[in-house]
């Protein structure tokens, strides 16, 4: 392994002096538990605020956002939204705990056009001339293809990574584009005299001088509490954030009614953020699944469910209720395979069922949809199919039906099972690895 490391309870100590004068901070997930790393990464972000910095963090693990979960936010737009489709960065800002939070947002059409965006240089020059930090949130595949160069890179992992890993090489790839690598968070690792020795500290930056001047359909947005604190971006008395000719796009915060404290006067007694406890050890999100087919009755779908959970394959059906241009009301009995962590995974998986014959070469859609619903007591599965309900027997003995994209396609299936009888509870889907 290399790199500092940077105990997590220690970050409010380390991460101040250790951003001091950057402007631009990649903020990379190198393990496969992206809750832990997502907490992790909501910490540094925290901790870099201690002494009045102005700091935003921006999720841009597009595919796979868990960021605006972690932080307790459910936004409708994002960054995504604010590159293309003219979103105000101002609206999508969420400030809490100190932190403006930009969400991924929507479904791009293209991955690679967001980190290409040039606005990031321009962001990054603004950052730099009001003294302030932005913090992305990203995969070490999308910082390789980020238009601006981060000032340098912190690593998340709660026992480190390996430099052979491809995370690894990532970080590696990113360190020969001149990415300082500033150090690694983990969880409860200090490092003994000896180690702490053979690790080289990295150096100190000097403050930089100002640069001059889903299936056929767009994939739903996320929803957003009405509470969201304006940000922000100015050339001089102007507000808003604005895109500027010359200057790049600059920050300023103005929160309500406060008076603006300037980046050289910090509070006398800054208060340490309370620590976001980490997730359950062994315990992963499994969001992502593949749409095999969608059928206009329950009884078609059955039978393709039935004879992949005859191969040991256990589907999904996720009822859909539609309003077409010729008739409302449409439902669409949706099949999709498998639960993954993330679309990687889930990729595999579809390649997989196509080796072995559970589909053919072509067939499967990769679908983010992390809910279903839990079904409380007893329910007999084989009741449950006389009335369109399929579940899907999930960890010791539990019950799940369907997996949605957004809670709204829900619904139906929810108001199914309440005419069954059986009560039923929205969750995320997770489980433990092999």
């Amino acid at each position: 392994m290399s790199g500092r490391a940077l105990p997590r309870s220690r970050l409010d100590n380390l991460i101040p002096s250790l951003v001091e004068g950057q402007a631009l901070i990649a903020l990379v997930p190198a393990t496969g538990e992206l809750p832990w790393a997502a907490a992790a990464a909501w910490d540094v972000a925290r901790a870099a605020t201690c002494g009045g910095r102005r700091v935003a963090l921006v999720d841009l693990l597009i595919e796979t956002p868990t960021l605006h979960d972690v932080i307790g936010v459910t936004p409708t737009d994002g960054i995504v939204d604010a590159f293309e489709f003219g979103v105000s960065l101002n609206k999508t800002a969420h400030q809490v705990d100190g932190v403006f939070f930009i969400a991924a947002g929507s479904n791009p059409a293209h991955t690679g056009d967001v980190f290409a965006n040039p606005r990031w240089r321009k962001l990054q020059g603004g950052f730099r001339v009001e003294g302030a930090l932005l913090l992305l949130y990203v995969s070490a595949g999308g910082l390789a293809r980020l238009s601006a160069v981060p000032d340098g890179l912190i690593a998340l992992s709660p026992d480190g990574y390996e430099p052979e890993s491809s995370i690894g090489q990532g970080i590696a790839a990113a360190m020969e584009r001149g990415i300082p690598l500033l150090g690694v968070v983990r969880e409860r690792w200090t490092p003994s005299p000896a180690a702490a020795a053979a690790v080289e500290a990295p150096p100190r930056a000097s403050r930089a001088a100002p640069l001059s001047p889903t299936h056929g359909r767009e994939a739903p947005k996320r929803r957003a509490r009405p509470a969201v604190v304006a940000i922000t971006l100015a050339a001089g008395a102007a507000g808003g954030w604005v895109l500027l000719a010359t200057a790049g796009e600059s920050f300023r915060a103005r929160l309500g009614e406060a008076t603006h404290v300037a980046p050289s006067s910090p509070p006398p007694h800054p208060v340490a953020a309370a620590p976001v406890p980490p997730p359950p050890l062994h315990v992963d999100s499994l969001p992502w699944t593949v749409q095999l087919a969608a059928y206009g009755t329950f009884e078609k779908a059955l039978a393709l469910a039935d004879r992949l959970s005859a191969a040991r394959r256990p589907a999904f059906i996720a009822p859909i209720a539609t309003a077409g241009r010729s008739r409302a009301g449409t439902v669409w009995y949706r099949v999709l395979v498998g639960a993954y962590q993330s679309r990687d995974s889930a990729a595999a998986g579809r390649a997989a069922l196509w080796r072995r014959g559970g589909a053919p070469r072509g067939q499967g859609k990769l679908l983010r949809a992390p809910y279903s619903l839990a079904l409380a007591g007893p329910a007999v599965p084989d009741s449950l199919r006389a009335r369109g309900i399929a579940p899907v027997r999930w960890g010791t003995g539990g019950l799940l039906v369907g997996a949605f994209e957004t809670p709204e396609q829900a619904a139906l299936a929810r108001t199914q099972l309440k005419r069954a009888g059986v009560q039923a509870t929205l969750v995320t889907r997770v489980g433990g690895r092999p």
